[in-house]
């Protein structure tokens, strides 16, 4: 499934459509069919359900956390000389 934009003009102005369509074959060749129309929808909202059904994944902001972090990597240098050296 994919969202398509379709620019349609009508006399002077232009409509823009967004569909979200799915594609398929059949014997006669690919097709494609509406699964629904999401124009209504703010633009923000048009551009996360066309980048989920690229396979992107989204984490809520409100379920991240910061947790403060302690940097180990010089204590890991110390251990493997501390284990290479046989001081153990």
């Amino acid at each position: 499934m994919f969202v398509q934009a379709t620019k349609c003009k009508r006399g002077n102005p232009t409509y823009l459509t967004y569909l979200v369509r799915e594609s398929f074959r059949t014997p006669q060749g690919p097709r494609s069919r509406t699964i629904c129309n999401i124009t209504a929808l703010p633009p923000e909202t048009r551009e996360l359900i066309s980048q989920s059904l690229q396979g992107c994944s989204f984490v809520a902001a409100e379920s991240l956390q910061l947790a403060e972090a302690w940097n180990f990597g010089g204590l890991m240098v110390l251990h493997q000389a501390w284990e290479e050296f046989g001081l153990s």
